[in-house]
C-alpha cells in the first residue's frame, strides 16, 4: 500500500510540474515577441540618436565653413589715410 501511495504522490507531483512548466512556456512564448519588439525599438532609437548627433555635427561644420568662406569673399574695406 505504501508503494501505491508513493506512486500516486509522485504521479501527482509530476503532473503538477508539467502543468506549471506548460503555463510558464505559454507565458514565455507570449512575452518573448514583446521583448524582441522592445529591443528592436530601442536599437532603432539608439541609431536615430546617433545619426541625429552626426547630422548636427555636420550641420555645424558646414555652417562654420560657410562663415569662413563668407569672411574671405566679402570685399575688403580699405582705409585711406590722408597726408
Amino acid at each position: 500500500m505504501e508503494l501505491i501511495q508513493s506512486f500516486d504522490d509522485k504521479k501527482k507531483e509530476l503532473e503538477e510540474k508539467i502543468q506549471a512548466l506548460e503555463a510558464e512556456k505559454v507565458a514565455l512564448l507570449e512575452e518573448i515577441p514583446r521583448l524582441r519588439e522592445n529591443l528592436t525599438l530601442l536599437k532603432l532609437e539608439h541609431q536615430v540618436q546617433a545619426l541625429e548627433n552626426e547630422v548636427s555635427d555636420l550641420r555645424a561644420e558646414r555652417s562654420n565653413l560657410e562663415q569662413e568662406i563668407a569672411n574671405y569673399t566679402r570685399p575688403q574695406e580699405t582705409h585711406f589715410t590722408s597726408i
